[in-house]
Protein backbone atom coordinates (compact mmCIF):
# COMPACT_ATOMS: atom_id res chain seq x y z
CA UNK A 1 0.00 0.00 0.00
CA UNK A 2 1.32 3.50 -0.81
CA UNK A 3 2.64 5.58 2.09
CA UNK A 4 3.14 9.37 2.04
CA UNK A 5 6.49 10.52 3.50
CA UNK A 6 7.99 13.97 3.14
CA UNK A 7 5.80 14.80 0.17
CA UNK A 8 6.69 11.57 -1.67
CA UNK A 9 4.59 8.46 -2.10
CA UNK A 10 6.44 5.24 -1.33
CA UNK A 11 5.38 1.71 -2.17
CA UNK A 12 5.54 -0.46 0.93
CA UNK A 13 4.40 -3.87 1.93
CA UNK A 14 3.93 -5.46 5.31
CA UNK A 15 6.14 -8.23 6.58
CA UNK A 16 5.18 -9.41 10.04
CA UNK A 17 3.57 -6.03 10.81
CA UNK A 18 6.69 -4.10 9.76
CA UNK A 19 6.59 -1.66 6.86
CA UNK A 20 9.20 -2.68 4.31
CA UNK A 21 10.19 -0.43 1.41
CA UNK A 22 10.32 -2.22 -1.94
CA UNK A 23 13.83 -2.58 -3.46
CA UNK A 24 12.88 -0.54 -6.53
CA UNK A 25 11.81 2.35 -4.29
CA UNK A 26 15.01 2.14 -2.23
CA UNK A 27 17.09 2.18 -5.40
CA UNK A 28 15.21 5.21 -6.72
CA UNK A 29 15.71 7.03 -3.42
CA UNK A 30 19.44 6.28 -3.48
CA UNK A 31 19.73 7.51 -7.07
CA UNK A 32 17.98 10.74 -6.11
CA UNK A 33 20.40 11.20 -3.20
CA UNK A 34 23.55 10.87 -5.32
CA UNK A 35 22.47 12.94 -8.33
CA UNK A 36 23.20 16.67 -8.53
CA UNK A 37 20.11 18.87 -8.26
CA UNK A 38 19.66 19.53 -12.00
CA UNK A 39 20.09 15.84 -12.93
CA UNK A 40 17.75 14.79 -10.09
CA UNK A 41 15.07 17.18 -11.32
CA UNK A 42 15.43 15.91 -14.88
CA UNK A 43 15.29 12.30 -13.64
CA UNK A 44 12.11 12.89 -11.61
CA UNK A 45 10.43 14.56 -14.59
CA UNK A 46 11.58 12.24 -17.40
CA UNK A 47 12.90 9.00 -15.83
CA UNK A 48 16.26 9.76 -17.44
CA UNK A 49 19.05 12.29 -16.93
CA UNK A 50 22.13 13.63 -18.67
CA UNK A 51 25.73 13.49 -17.48
CA UNK A 52 28.46 15.52 -19.21
CA UNK A 53 31.67 13.50 -19.33
CA UNK A 54 35.02 14.21 -20.95
CA UNK A 55 34.31 11.87 -23.88
CA UNK A 56 30.71 12.85 -24.50
CA UNK A 57 27.29 13.67 -23.13
CA UNK A 58 25.47 10.64 -21.71
CA UNK A 59 21.72 10.24 -21.42
CA UNK A 60 21.13 7.56 -18.79
CA UNK A 61 17.66 6.10 -19.24
CA UNK A 62 15.53 3.82 -17.11
CA UNK A 63 14.05 1.64 -19.86
CA UNK A 64 16.65 1.81 -22.62
CA UNK A 65 20.36 1.79 -23.22
CA UNK A 66 22.46 4.78 -22.31
CA UNK A 67 22.86 7.15 -25.24
CA UNK A 68 26.25 8.75 -25.95
CA UNK A 69 26.26 12.09 -27.76
CA UNK A 70 29.31 13.71 -29.35
CA UNK A 71 29.23 17.12 -31.00
CA UNK A 72 25.47 17.23 -30.41
CA UNK A 73 24.80 14.03 -32.36
CA UNK A 74 23.95 10.55 -31.14
CA UNK A 75 27.20 8.61 -31.61
CA UNK A 76 26.68 5.36 -29.68
CA UNK A 77 24.66 3.51 -27.10
CA UNK A 78 26.10 1.82 -24.06
CA UNK A 79 24.86 -1.22 -22.18
CA UNK A 80 26.21 -1.95 -18.72
CA UNK A 81 25.12 -5.36 -17.44
CA UNK A 82 25.24 -5.90 -13.70
CA UNK A 83 26.39 -9.35 -12.60
CA UNK A 84 23.54 -9.66 -10.11
CA UNK A 85 19.83 -8.98 -10.36
CA UNK A 86 19.16 -5.42 -9.27
CA UNK A 87 16.47 -2.80 -9.80
CA UNK A 88 16.85 -0.63 -12.90
CA UNK A 89 17.59 2.39 -10.73
CA UNK A 90 20.62 0.58 -9.27
CA UNK A 91 21.99 0.16 -12.81
CA UNK A 92 21.41 3.85 -13.46
CA UNK A 93 23.23 4.74 -10.22
CA UNK A 94 26.11 2.41 -11.11
CA UNK A 95 26.45 3.94 -14.60
CA UNK A 96 26.39 7.46 -13.21
CA UNK A 97 28.99 6.73 -10.53
CA UNK A 98 31.33 4.93 -12.93
CA UNK A 99 31.06 7.73 -15.49
CA UNK A 100 31.61 10.37 -12.82
CA UNK A 101 34.62 8.67 -11.25
CA UNK A 102 36.30 6.79 -14.13
CA UNK A 103 34.80 7.37 -17.57
CA UNK A 104 37.44 5.18 -19.25
CA UNK A 105 36.42 2.26 -17.00
CA UNK A 106 32.86 2.64 -18.29
CA UNK A 107 34.11 2.44 -21.89
CA UNK A 108 36.13 -0.68 -21.01
CA UNK A 109 33.33 -2.50 -19.14
CA UNK A 110 30.15 -1.47 -20.97
CA UNK A 111 29.07 -2.84 -24.32
CA UNK A 112 29.32 0.15 -26.64
CA UNK A 113 27.39 0.04 -29.91
CA UNK A 114 28.21 2.78 -32.45
CA UNK A 115 25.19 4.28 -34.17
CA UNK A 116 25.05 3.26 -37.80
CA UNK A 117 23.98 6.07 -40.03
CA UNK A 118 21.48 5.03 -42.66
CA UNK A 119 23.22 7.18 -45.28
CA UNK A 120 26.93 7.98 -45.27
CA UNK A 121 27.04 11.42 -46.83
CA UNK A 122 30.69 11.04 -47.85
CA UNK A 123 29.71 8.04 -49.96
CA UNK A 124 26.85 9.98 -51.54
CA UNK A 125 29.16 12.92 -52.33
CA UNK A 126 31.79 10.68 -53.96
CA UNK A 127 29.08 8.87 -55.94
CA UNK A 128 27.66 12.16 -57.23
CA UNK A 129 31.15 13.32 -58.19
CA UNK A 130 31.75 10.06 -60.07
CA UNK A 131 28.42 10.41 -61.87
CA UNK A 132 29.21 14.01 -62.88
CA UNK A 133 32.63 12.98 -64.22
CA UNK A 134 31.07 10.09 -66.18
CA UNK A 135 28.48 12.42 -67.73
CA UNK A 136 31.22 14.90 -68.66
CA UNK A 137 33.28 12.08 -70.22
CA UNK A 138 30.31 10.88 -72.30
CA UNK A 139 29.41 14.42 -73.43
CA UNK A 140 33.03 15.15 -74.40
CA UNK A 141 33.25 11.84 -76.30
CA UNK A 142 30.11 12.55 -78.36
CA UNK A 143 31.25 16.08 -79.24
CA UNK A 144 34.44 14.85 -80.92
Amino acid sequence: MPVQTGGRVLDTYSKQNKAVVAPEVKAKQLLCEILPEDARQEFLERDSFHYQGKIGLYRICRDSQTEVYRNGRLAASGCLQLTIFAPTYDRMAAEYLILKNDERLYWNKANIFPVRRSIDFRLVAVSLLNLALLIKLVVDYWRH
